[in-house]
């Protein structure tokens, strides 16, 4: 019949059936699953070429060109087991030592080498277990007669509690410090450079600072020792800033540690290392001087072992014993998975 629609087709009337709006719906729905997956191979990117950046960055051990630091621009990859280098920056000179300066000395222990004239070089990183071998070099020097003045660093750091007593020990024994031009002091070896009667550092010498962590052991994630590392981290930054206002360091420039995340380094620049007296050509005066030697203090004490916590020989210099709870009794070692890193 003229002018008789068709009925409509199966499918024009499932369209037809369809609510208002749906369609619209199912699209918006579509392209938001698409932009979640979009950000999720997006985000497993980055973090697989952070995760690749940061065992190229802990594991490299070729010298690391970096542009040299300026005010404003210095934060830079913290090189646990190299060094950095540049056009302006040559090979630091040590007292005593003519080895290789990158990775194999920054990833061996600590170690001391003479070089006469009261000269002493300290190279390498600093393990649990360094302040006993910094003691007991220095009680041989002592036993041979030789009088120890200055001690040069150039180390990745490493055992913030070693640092501690390290710095504790150079201070009581009247002997100053220095990071050589172009020497490599971060993490917790400018806490050993604190200790220094003086302190010096030479042109282009890298001095970075960085937040203390715990070192990662496989099997200690139980929440009570994550809380108690935590609480171990907290007093030991504490005992940081302590240390330095007792050496005569402004401790206002942890903050500048506190900031900076492991992986990187606060470098100084030579205005904040006057400024902040990190470098300090002439000793303080007596009510910053810091810890004095006691009495009782002996530079022959027996060497620890290997892995055990060392003791702190002042019962009331920064932060005790290294082995104690806050309380003053007895820990015994130090568990590994509580070692703090600086």
């Amino acid at each position: 019949m003229i002018g008789e629609e068709a009925s409509p087709g199966r499918l024009e009337r499932l369209v037809q059936a369809i609510p208002d709006g749906a369609i619209l719906r199912a699209i918006f729905v579509g392209l938001l699953v698409v932009s979640i997956c979009i950000v999720y191979f997006d985000y497993r990117d980055v973090a697989e070429r952070e995760a690749r950046y940061d065992t190229a960055r802990t594991e490299r051990t070729a010298p690391m060109p970096l542009k040299r630091p300026e005010p404003g621009d210095q934060v830079r990859p913290y090189l646990p087991k190299t060094i950095p280098v540049g056009p302006d920056r040559g090979e630091p000179a040590l007292p005593g030592y003519d080895g290789p300066v990158d990775s194999e000395a920054m990833t061996r222990p600590m170690s001391f080498f003479e070089a006469g004239g009261g000269l002493v070089s300290a190279v390498g990183r600093i393990e649990i277990g360094t302040a006993g071998e910094l003691r007991a070099f220095l009680a041989a020097q002592a036993e041979a007669r030789k009088e120890v003045t200055r001690l040069f660093l150039h180390s990745p750091g490493g055992s913030v509690e070693d640092a501690l007593q390290m710095a504790a020990d150079l201070r009581a024994a009247g002997i100053s410090t220095e990071v050589p031009a172009d020497g490599y002091c971060a993490s917790a070896c400018p806490l050993v450079f604190a200790g220094g009667l003086t302190r010096h550092a030479g042109e282009s010498a890298w001095i970075g600072l960085h937040q203390v962590y715990a070192a990662e052991v496989p099997g200690t994630r139980s929440a009570g020792e994550l809380d108690r590392s935590i609480s171990e981290i907290q007093q030991t930054i504490a005992r940081c800033q302590q240390l330095l206002a007792d050496m005569g360091v402004s401790p206002a420039i942890w903050i500048k540690a506190m900031q900076t995340p492991p992986a990187d380094l606060y470098v100084l620049t030579e205005e904040e290392l006057v400024s902040s007296r990190y470098v300090r050509a002439f000793p303080d005066g007596p009510e910053l001087i810091g810890p004095r030697r006691p009495d009782d203090f002996r530079l022959d004490a027996p060497r620890p072992s290997p892995g055990v916590a060392t003791e702190d020989p002042r019962e009331d210099g920064p932060g005790g014993p290294a082995s104690r709870e806050p309380d003053g009794t007895d820990a015994g070692p130090i568990p590994a998975s509580l070692r703090r890193e600086g």
